[in-house]
């Protein structure tokens, strides 16, 4: 009776395997094409709202060292400067922050200010998951420039939801998947959802902040171009 239930527990095991193997799905070629980005590419999202056109742009570069693969993001706002820089590992099992840079604009003399956070949970975007199961934690702290004694803490939770509806991009249909958003910058609670179009990247996301939600942005892909052209667009022609 013991070597039977033995087996059977032996039995169970295996099926449980099999069955987690079967339902775990490979998200790594819905991230962005870190191959693809050593020249290094600039993504341009645009949110319309009412009357209003705004647009934000991502510059993306990886990088191949010794110790693997990075890829550095830097944010430009509409107005072509810069809010925030990345720099990040790409893993086998996902993409995890190495360094975290946030900038600050002084409002009367235009000049940035560079600040330094601290990672406390690094974690950007996992290349397997299991639908709805999931969630991926990445959090950091810094003390604003006004307030050297402060801290300011910003939290993101993404979790896998599975299929999103295909993204059309120059004439194509991408598949996509999507993740929920849980967010608090300073203590201010905000939730939304991200889509991710297969070989290309991040190509939608909503947000909503407050008790209400009224605090949105809403962004989707508009185009992908050189960093020359993110260059021409701000008057800079390197001469």
């Amino acid at each position: 009776m013991r070597n039977r239930l033995t087996f059977f527990c032996f039995t169970l095991l295996l099926l449980a395997a099999c069955t987690s193997d079967d339902d775990l799905r490979n998200l790594r070629n819905y991230y962005f094409p870190v191959d693809q980005l050593r020249g290094g590419m600039v993504y341009e999202y645009v949110s319309e709202q009412g009357d209003s056109v705004t647009t934000e742009y991502w510059y993306y570069r990886t990088f191949v060292r010794d110790s693997g693969m990075f890829m550095a993001g830097t944010y430009y706002d509409a107005q072509f400067q810069i809010g925030q820089i990345v720099r990040q590992k790409i893993t086998e099992s996902g993409a995890v922050a190495r360094e975290y840079f946030l900038y600050e604009t002084d409002a009367a003399t235009g000049k940035q200010t560079q600040i330094r956070t601290t990672l406390e949970s690094a974690q950007l975007f996992p290349f397997t998951a299991r639908d709805s199961t999931v969630k991926v934690v990445f959090s950091l702290k810094y003390h604003p420039t006004d307030d050297p004694e402060g801290v300011i803490e910003i939290s993101r939770d993404r979790h896998f939801l599975g299929s999103a509806p295909e993204f059309e991009f120059r004439g194509e249909k991408i598949p996509c998947i999507r993740f929920g958003l849980e967010e608090s910058i300073a203590g201010l609670e905000g939730r939304g959802e991200e889509h991710y179009a297969l070989g290309l990247g991040l190509v939608y996301y909503r947000k909503a902040y407050g008790p209400r939600g009224d605090v949105r942005f809403e962004y989707k892909l508009h185009d992908v171009f050189p960093m020359s052209e993110l260059e021409r667009r701000a008057g800079v022609t390197g001469n």
